[in-house]
């Protein structure tokens, strides 16, 4: 049986949560040698950029208006809305049987889990490999600006067609952060309104395109499900799925210490940060 720590850190603004997944991939995975499955909430709610994107590609004006926080994520990709969701993050050290050097494997391994998790509460999400057209492997690079939840990534869990679970990988020296989006509700919809390039009808257009391309448990389920019961449902498909035993905790006074140093860093990063 493997142990892995569990931990929930509830919901914290996006330089907390981005701090705190690269001080377990950087610092405490890699001293421990033990994996860590972590679940989060965005408060405020956040617009989290790519590494190498930059908030200008977001109405800054309009983000300040609605107090949306902005925040870069150590991992790649485009722009996402994290409102409505449960988000996960996933540490894998070099010792880990989970540990490949094809990021794929590791990639799918991770998404099996959350495949359990999701049929355990009656989601009957499936993987499927998609196959890039010329115009998505074009706007697969760094630079691309359209947010990611519109995008089609090579695998991914979605439910009739629709993409339910967007998630992001980065390689440490001595680890595997995962972590990624499951959305609950419809909110990341209104990632439309803060695109700085999308201007009077584009934006009602873009709304479409991605509610077309995305879709929610509440939507599937016809019905509000309580937060609880999906990281429950997570949880269990994990422990289902691979015989581990999850070590519940919370962070440990060191590891807050190092998440208030690097929380400055994500500032500087190109963050900006809204108070209510």
């Amino acid at each position: 049986m493997n142990t892995w720590r569990f931990l929930n850190t509830g919901p914290r603004d996006g330089y907390q949560n981005m701090a705190i997944d690269e001080v377990l991939a950087t610092k405490s995975v890699p001293h421990d040698n033990r994996s860590i499955f972590r679940i989060y909430q965005w408060q405020p709610y956040a617009i989290s950029l790519g590494y190498n994107q930059e908030p200008e590609d977001l109405n800054l004006a309009r983000c300040k208006d609605h107090k949306i926080d902005i925040v870069r994520r150590p991992t790649g990709g485009r722009a996402v809305l994290h409102a409505e969701e449960v988000t996960y993050s996933i540490i894998i050290p070099r010792e880990s049987e989970f540990y490949s050097s094809d990021v794929l494997t590791t990639y799918n391994l991770i998404n099996k889990g959350i495949l359990k998790g999701l049929h355990l509460i009656g989601v009957k999400a499936e993987l499927v490999e998609r196959a890039l057209d010329d115009t998505e492997k074009k706007s697969s690079s760094n630079k691309d600006k359209v947010p990611c939840f519109s995008k089609s990534a090579k695998f991914e869990i979605a439910f009739q067609g629709k993409k339910l679970v967007g998630s992001a990988q980065r390689r440490y020296e001595k680890s595997i952060l995962q972590h990624g989006s499951i959305l609950v509700g419809t909110f990341h919809l209104r990632l439309a309104d803060y695109v700085a390039a999308l201007k009077g009808p584009q934006v009602e257009k873009f709304r479409q395109a991605l509610a077309e391309k995305t879709i929610s448990i509440s939507q599937i389920l016809s019905k509000k499900i309580n937060y609880d019961k999906i990281i429950w449902a997570i949880k269990t498909g994990f422990q289902q799925c691979f015989d581990i035993y999850f070590f519940e905790g919370q962070l440990t006074p060191q590891e807050n210490a190092e998440v208030q140093k690097l929380v400055k860093k994500y500032q500087k990063l190109g963050g900006m940060k809204h108070e209510n």
